[in-house]
């Protein structure tokens, strides 16, 4: 569980129907919070053909949970995937 002020590197892998790796267009990441609240949009690095990273700071909030979200398009068609991860203050 990451430390509020912690960086974490969040991943992701972008594949086609045949299961190959494919770099999207416009991709990016989006935060949001337990509300499903956007907090901050980002542009990921690419780290090798259909996968991305970005390395985010934990930042400080009123809820435990946070989502984030990569996103592009894939022959026009759009493509997404989200995960969760809860924060907490170090004690």
């Amino acid at each position: 569980m990451p430390l509020v002020g912690d960086t974490v590197r969040l991943k992701s892998e972008f594949k086609d129907y045949n299961g190959e790796l494919v770099d999207p267009d416009d991709v990016k990441i989006i935060i949001y919070d337990s509300r499903y609240k956007k907090i901050e949009e980002f542009t990921p690095s690419r780290s090798e053909k259909g996968r991305y990273c970005l390395d985010y700071t934990i930042p400080s909030g009123e809820t435990n949970i946070m989502y984030f979200e990569f996103q592009g398009k894939i022959d026009d068609k759009p493509v997404l995937g989200r995960m969760g991860f809860k924060r907490k203050w170090a004690q």
